[in-house]
């Protein structure tokens, strides 16, 4: 399961450099994401890093539940500085296509997280 988060991790780490910037939100939901799921700091370092290979990639998850997951925390993070580069929106279209979800499964996840209380 740790392994699972820190992979998961990274895959944030790569969407929020996808539009070539951080913002204070984007830093703010990283920070609390790690924090939340116990991502040491030096492990947030190395996602940090490997974003300098200029290198976007995610690792999709074999598990349904993970992938239902990584989808949500990607819708998250996008809005978390109120503004939705289209880098990022095709980023999260392309994972959410790779990992077979169709557009109204991916529509209706965004409805999800849209309404839930955090």
């Amino acid at each position: 399961m740790a392994e699972d988060r820190t992979q998961l991790f990274h895959n944030l780490v790569n969407l929020a450099a996808a539009d070539q910037k951080f913002t204070e939100e984007e830093i703010a939901f990283l920070i609390d994401r790690a924090n939340k799921w116990g991502i040491p700091s030096d492990e947030f370092e190395t996602a940090l890093v490997g974003l300098s290979t200029g290198e976007i990639q995610l690792e999709v998850p074999k598990d349904y539940d993970e992938r239902v997951l990584l989808i949500k925390e990607m819708i998250r993070l996008m809005a978390a500085d109120g503004e939705m580069a289209e880098m990022e929106k095709g980023l999260c279209a392309r994972a959410s296509a790779t990992m077979d979800f169709n557009t109204i499964q991916f529509d209706e996840l965004l409805d999800e997280v849209i309404h839930e209380k955090d």
